[in-house]
């Protein structure tokens, strides 16, 4: 046999190797990028940004910190394209201060989210807006059903970062030790009647996806 065959067959375990972690040719999985998986939670607090606030429309806030795991492969990445993020969430709870009557419908819409990812390596910002409108429909209780519209085929909270830091995102998915994000999520909230301030929106979570483009 030839000299290049042997060489073939030595190389042949090294490169697929080197796919490993790798859902399809381009595409690197990162699970749970925002920090937050199945049956954990987000919790949201309504505040008016103004005094002229309309007392039916007011900002929701979120503020935390959370980690995910690295995803494991051996590939050095040096060009992403883009990240996609998708944040399912299952259902919500409403706490109102006082004697405030619920809603019956809750609408969230014009998400913005920041995040910062970080390891011991490395740290990078995106600052984007988030596809899907949330509407909120009361069931028992102060417990509601959770609708997302307008975001596709996949009903989550969805966001697609476009940025020459990509390249460090992936290094901290990649290498390092363990990762962190800093996530404040804003929305507008509509209801009525309008809810005081104050008003936590506790929001269940789902299965919380990205992938990095290559």
């Amino acid at each position: 046999m030839s000299r290049r065959f042997w060489l073939c067959c030595l190389l042949m375990p090294v490169l697929a190797g080197c796919g490993a972690g790798l859902k399809e040719e381009g595409r690197l999985p990162v699970s749970n990028p925002l920090g937050r998986g199945r049956g954990e939670t987000v919790e949201m607090t309504v505040e008016s940004r103004s005094r002229n606030d309309s007392p039916a429309t007011k900002q929701a806030i979120a503020n935390y910190t959370g980690s995910f795991a690295n995803t494991s492969t051996n590939i050095t990445i040096t060009n992403v394209r883009r990240f996609i993020l998708c944040q399912r969430i299952e259902s919500a709870s409403v706490q109102v201060s006082g004697e405030a009557a619920l809603p019956n419908t809750i609408t969230l819409n014009n998400f913005r989210l920041t995040a910062t990812f970080r390891d011991n390596l490395a740290q990078v910002t995106f600052n984007v807006p988030m596809t899907g409108t949330v509407v909120l429909t009361r069931g028992t209780g102060n417990s509601y059903t959770v609708t997302v519209q307008g975001a596709g085929n996949d009903p989550c909270l969805g966001a697609t970062v476009v940025s020459e830091d990509l390249n460090t995102l992936a290094q901290i998915v990649t290498q390092g030790e363990e990762n962190s994000v800093e996530v404040r999520l804003t929305a507008d909230v509509t209801s009525n009647p309008g809810l005081p301030d104050g008003t936590r929106l506790i929001f269940t979570t789902g299965l919380g996806t990205g992938t990095l483009e290559l």
